[in-house]
């Protein structure tokens, strides 16, 4: 979800604003995952000398232990609040496909009736 608003939140309208408004609740709601995902790489990975980071990639020994325990939580679901727009705003704004991808925050009608 958070990935497939990239095209709205370059929108200087009311629909990049319910954009942006949905990647904070969105990013907020994956804090825990991402930490626990960084732990896991750091655990796991390899560090590189020259970036000065660690990574882990799928040809490494120790991904499929990372990845058995990165997917003990990464199915876990959790209820955000997302602000819906109608896809009336869309039109003229965001192609055919990136409307298809956003089709969770798009309705038919307004939330306020």
């Amino acid at each position: 979800m958070a990935r497939s608003l990239k095209p709205a939140l370059e929108q200087r309208s009311k629909l990049g604003y319910i954009a942006a408004r949905n990647a904070r609740i969105i990013d907020t709601a994956l804090t825990e995952y991402y930490r626990f995902k960084e732990d896991l790489i750091r655990k796991y990975g390899k560090p590189d000398d020259k970036t000065e980071t660690i990574s882990i990639h799928p040809g490494d020994a120790n991904f499929p232990i990372f990845a058995k325990e990165l997917d003990s939580v990464a199915n876990i679901k959790q209820s955000v609040e997302i602000m819906t727009a109608l896809y009336d705003d869309a039109i003229g704004i965001l192609s055919g496909k990136e409307i298809f991808a956003l089709d969770w925050m798009f309705t038919e009608v307004s939330d306020d009736g």
